[in-house]
């Protein structure tokens, strides 16, 4: 037989079903806390999954995926739908939501300003971009300094 690597969840009837059809699949059970980590890892997979769908059916599929991660997330840390839709509602009416299909380049914000320190704070996810001249040259070296 061929071996290859998953190191991932898998559904639990799933495991029986490759079985049953000859697979000898190799398992490692988790402790609580390393549980918790692979949920986490299952949920960026799906989510991944939907991005890279290109059917509908395979899209719909990938997002029952994605609920069913996020069913056992909310299990695992004993969190209630009901919280959830509370707080997601809430988020609704102060923040809106994502329909009016407008992706925000980048933002200026003012110097000592509370999203300023946010930003720099998480340069990963929010890198501070430089201005150039006509020349391409760089007017601020903010960039430079880092």
């Amino acid at each position: 037989m061929r071996k290859f690597y998953q190191n991932k969840l898998w559904r639990d009837k799933l495991i029986k079903m490759r079985e049953d059809k000859g697979a000898t699949v190799h398992t490692i059970p988790l402790a609580h806390a390393e549980y918790g980590e692979e949920l986490s890892m299952k949920l960026i997979e799906e989510a991944n999954g939907v991005y890279e769908a290109e059917t509908h059916q395979d899209r719909v599929n990938e997002i029952v995926d994605v609920l069913e991660s996020i069913d056992c997330i909310l299990a695992f840390y004993g969190i209630e739908k009901e919280e959830i839709m509370r707080f997601k509602n809430a988020r609704l009416l102060e923040f809106g939501s994502y329909t009016n299909k407008i992706l925000v380049d980048y933002v200026e914000y003012p110097v000592g300003s509370e999203e300023e320190k946010h930003c720099l704070d998480n340069p990963e996810s929010y890198p501070e971009l430089c201005d150039d001249d006509e020349d391409g040259e760089t007017v601020n070296n903010c960039c430079s300094n880092k």
